[in-house]
């Protein structure tokens, strides 16, 4: 399905549909929404940011995986605007955080607390500064200011590997305690993966 909103070419493949669709039919854990609905607003943070800054998007795309956001071919954003885009994702997840910290201050929900912890850890996951992630970005229009493209490239790579290094030793406890649980494994796995693709900045 295509149509056009603010000028915004918007895409909603099928598999998103179906993806949907079979999650809410498996009766899924409400933690599994909750993330899914989280990281959609996330990606909802950027777009936010976006259009805050004047870099109206060409596409927004809803897949299986997730939102994707194609910018226009023409249109260029200073280092100071790709840190507000970057900062968009974190921040919409700190604002959910801080305003289920004030409902928990008055009603104990189990649901509002889980929807507190799921943000903070999408949050604080995406500020990291690894490449991929908000916070490798951040880091590297930061570093932009004070150095030429090729040192910026580098420092990532390394403050990345450091931080992939920690995730994996996590990854490792979380299974070996758990005995199943390996998706932090996959998820570092991806994120050393992307250390190697072409460079997106």
């Amino acid at each position: 399905m295509t149509f056009k909103f603010c000028g915004i070419r918007i895409e909603i493949t099928f598999l998103f549909v179906a993806f949907l669709t079979f999650v809410i039919s498996l009766n899924a854990p409400a933690n599994l929404l909750i993330t899914i609905a989280s990281s959609l607003l996330h990606e909802i943070g950027h777009l936010t940011m976006m259009l805050i800054i004047g870099n109206k998007p060409k596409i927004v795309k809803f897949h299986i995986v997730g939102m994707n956001i194609i910018r226009q071919e023409k249109c260029s954003v200073s280092s100071k605007g790709e840190i507000l885009i970057s900062l968009g994702g974190p921040l919409i997840n700190l604002i959910i955080v801080f305003i289920s910290c004030i409902y928990l201050c008055i009603y104990v929900n189990q649901i509002v607390l889980t929807v507190a912890c799921i943000n903070l850890i999408l949050m604080t996951f995406n500020i990291l500064p690894i490449k991929s992630l908000d916070g490798g970005a951040i880091l590297y229009f930061i570093l932009s200011n004070h150095f030429n493209s090729d040192v910026c490239r580098r420092i990532l790579k390394a403050t990345s590997t450091f931080f992939i290094s920690i995730i994996y030793l996590w990854a490792i406890y979380v299974f070996i305690m758990s005995g199943y649980n390996f998706s932090l494994i996959i998820i570092a796995i991806f994120l050393t993966i992307s250390l190697f693709q072409s460079n997106d900045y």
